[in-house]
């Protein structure tokens, strides 16, 4: 009986490790996606943190990206299972005007 709760055991855990890759890995597809629209280079995507708002675990995802290749600039994504709840960005500075 001991052996049947250590499989139970590790099929749950390998069934949460399998979730928590499986969302790592739509967060990367789904931010290059978004960053292709608007236009920006994605540079790199991390889980940052798990959160409960609203009586739901959301994941926190942080992703750095560049608009003129030349600065580097932080956004983050909030994720409900595989279903974005958030996406939030800086305010993109421009660079000053050579007429100045």
């Amino acid at each position: 009986m001991a052996e049947l709760g250590w499989l139970l055991g590790l099929a749950l855990l390998a069934a949460g490790v399998w979730r928590v890759r499986r969302q790592s890995e739509f967060a990367g597809r789904w931010l290059a996606h978004y960053c292709r629209r608007q236009q920006l280079q994605l540079l790199s995507v991390y889980r940052y943190r798990y959160r409960w708002r609203n009586g739901r675990l959301l994941a926190q995802f942080r992703f750095e990206f560049s608009h003129d290749g030349l600065q580097r600039d932080e956004g983050e994504l909030w994720l409900h299972g595989l279903r974005v709840m958030e996406v939030s960005l800086p305010v993109l500075r421009e660079p000053p005007s050579p007429m100045l």
